[in-house]
């Protein structure tokens, strides 16, 4: 089984991955490492948006004494731009030409300080692609991760935090509430893909639920044919600051629907339960987890290696220790029969050849072996027919006499000869020990008062006593 293709471990197949999302005041962490043992949690902490804070988390880092394979930086919504295109699918291998052309055209930055990113997604029907397009200024970038980079803490990827919580596809449309202390942003999220985002801020003036519903309200209508007739399926909401109610039983009844909370994954459930009782990232959780494609990147990859930990070191050194060990092992089962076989052969070759000159004595041993058995065969057929003889001799009465006698070994004997008394020859010749039935019996004619007979009767045989 490959588990790098099951749904939410795809993550597991690399290393450790740690991620910030910049908010509003804050800045939340998570730090995950896969192990033998399941996923852990080296940190998962809030910190306030300062200059202090890259280097609170560089000590976190220090203190642990491991490096992240991966470090993965959300941009504040407020300065990324988002925008989702839909191409045929025939365009995929032109595609990211074509969209440093669109943002040409319609991204309002200027080409020098401009960075752009971008995930695609082939939609069920095969024949569309659907694109969620980012854009945001290097120099704004390189300002925010520069105390970071300066604190000793390196950069991989930068994105934007509603692309990487698109759910998989084939659910339900879900509309994605993410709130913050002065922005709030509706994320519409359908067929694998974030079709729509929209920023509200909290702080301008009229701002209510009726606006909130009203924005969603015109999400929905605005992407209509991609929702169907059903419409939303879902609405979940998260954020660091919590949505007023009435704002969620406006949200209720406008949809008919409850407002879920975003879940955690579940493949890092049982590690959440063994930690102690803190706020739970769930956002950086979600995101953590998420495998974007590379193209999803602001920035440049800076291609760094990772120093291997003494743990991994020993690990690695345990494993291909025990390969050997299989492999030895392998090898003894399989050649070890091939090299006593062998062997045997050689053996029994050598002794077939120094056995050659006695063969011929063999095979006249067996010879006569073979000729000793039939004559003793031969003298026990003939001792068998003289004492059947002699009985019969014995038997008959003095007034008959024999003429021929035909003896078929185990099978019948048959007599003939001449008799005063012919009529008594069969019952005398049953009353023999070796005779088991007459078979035949005829009386000829008379000549000189003696009659001619012949008898016929069957042999009785070892099975028969």
């Amino acid at each position: 089984m490959n588990f790098k293709n099951m749904p939410e471990m795809k993550w597991l197949a690399g290393k450790s991955s740690l991620i910030l999302i910049f908010r509003d005041s804050m800045v939340d962490a998570v730090w995950l490492e896969q192990s033998l043992l399941g996923p852990a949690v080296h940190l998962m902490e809030r910190f306030p948006r300062n200059e202090q804070t890259p280097e609170l988390v560089a000590q976190r880092l220090l203190a642990a004494a491991k490096t992240p394979a991966r470090v993965l930086v959300c941009l504040p919504r407020s300065m990324v731009m988002q925008r989702t295109l839909f191409y045929p699918t025939a365009v995929l291998s032109d595609l990211a030409q074509m969209l440093q052309f669109e943002a040409s055209r319609h991204v309002p930055l200027p080409e020098a300080d401009r960075r752009t990113a971008f995930m695609a997604v082939t939609f069920p029907d095969s024949k569309q692609l659907g694109v969620n397009l980012l854009a945001a200024r290097n120099s704004e970038i390189s300002a925010l991760l520069a105390p970071w980079i300066s604190a000793g803490i390196p950069v991989d990827e930068v994105s934007s935090l509603s692309s990487l919580l698109t759910p998989a596809a084939g659910g339900v449309p879900v509309l994605q509430i993410l709130t913050d202390d002065m922005h709030m942003e509706l994320a519409l999220f359908a067929n694998g893909l974030l079709q729509d985002s929209l920023l509200l801020d909290r702080q301008s003036a009229g701002f209510s639920k009726e606006t909130l519903v009203d924005a969603a309200r015109r999400m929905a209508v605005r992407h209509r044919e991609l929702l169907g007739a059903e419409g939303i399926g879902k609405i979940s909401c998260s954020g660091t600051a919590e949505l007023p109610e009435d704002f969620k039983n406006s949200l209720e009844v406008a949809f008919g629907m409850h407002l879920h909370a975003l879940e955690i994954p579940e493949v890092l459930r049982p590690a959440i339960s063994s930690l102690p009782a803190e706020p739970v990232l769930t956002e950086a959780l979600c995101a953590v987890v998420a495998v974007p494609p590379a193209s999803l990147n602001l920035i440049d990859r800076s291609g760094r290696k990772v120093p291997l930990s003494r743990r991994t070191l020993i690990i690695a050194g345990l494993c291909a220790l025990l390969a050997v060990e299989l492999l030895v092992g392998w090898l003894i089962r399989t050649v070890s029969p091939a090299i006593a076989l062998k062997s045997t052969e050689h053996e029994t070759a050598d002794l077939k050849r120094r056995a050659a000159p006695i063969q011929p004595v063999k095979n006249q041993n067996r010879d006569l072996r073979k000729e000793l058995e039939q004559l003793n065969e031969m003298g026990k057929s003939r001792v068998s027919i003289m004492s059947m003889l002699k009985v019969l001799s014995d038997t008959l009465p003095e007034d008959t006499y024999l003429q021929g006698i035909t003896y078929s070994r185990g099978d019948e004997i048959q007599i003939k000869g001449r008799s005063k008394t012919p009529d008594q020859l069969p019952h005398l010749l049953q009353s023999l020990p070796f005779v088991k039935t007459i078979e035949e019996s005829n009386t000829g004619e008379k000549t000189d008062e003696y009659y001619g007979f012949s008898l016929s009767a069957a042999l009785r045989s070892a099975r028969d006593e």
